[in-house]
């Protein structure tokens, strides 16, 4: 279950992280502006930080379901 989890979660993010740039070059979704940024740089830091949440979520909950299963280290 955690191998599945771990490989769905690193296949998306992948995937989030390869369609800005795609989204970049071939649409002009991110040639607006969010006050003075543009909206491309702001999809690429999301395109960073949410990878980097859903692991810090998804740490917290695995250790959580070891604990509560009595998988302790």
């Amino acid at each position: 279950m955690r191998k599945r989890i771990a490989l769905v979660g690193g296949t998306s993010a992948l995937a989030v992280f390869l369609a800005v740039p795609v989204l970049t070059v071939f649409t002009p979704l991110f040639d607006g502006w969010i006050g003075p940024v543009g909206a491309g740089y702001v999809a690429g830091a999301f395109a960073i930080v949410f990878p980097l949440g859903a692991a810090f979520a998804y740490s917290r909950w695995a250790d959580r379901w070891e604990r509560r299963n009595g998988d302790e280290r």
